[in-house]
């Protein structure tokens, strides 16, 4: 089994390497179909880490092209959700190659 080269997986890597980033992650994965605001304010609450509105947008922007969240309206509101799925679907195969004992 060898794993296919997949441009969208690199994107995916790379949205995953960053600490803020995996925080935002965390913390959707803890409570779906929050808001800026309101991702904004459990970081600094429960992470201390204090960004501009703007830069937790960059890093949701990464997050949304890598697949890994998703964005609907309610009205003049932005909500973002969790996508675990291309994580899993990333992974798994990494997995799945590295306990047959197979090397690429």
């Amino acid at each position: 089994m060898s794993i296919q080269f997949d441009p969208q997986l690199s994107t995916l890597f790379s949205a995953l390497g960053d600490t803020t980033r995996l925080l935002i992650l965390d913390e959707l994965r803890k409570r779906e179909h929050q808001t800026l605001f309101e991702l904004c304010a459990r970081l600094f609450e429960e992470h201390s880490i204090t960004i501009s509105r703007q830069g937790i947008t960059r890093h949701l922007n990464t997050l949304e092209q890598a697949g890994l969240i998703t964005t609907t309206w309610r009205g003049r509101t932005k909500i973002h959700t969790l996508l675990s799925a291309p994580i899993s679907d990333a992974i798994n195969p990494w997995v799945e190659l590295y306990s047959q004992g197979d090397t690429i």
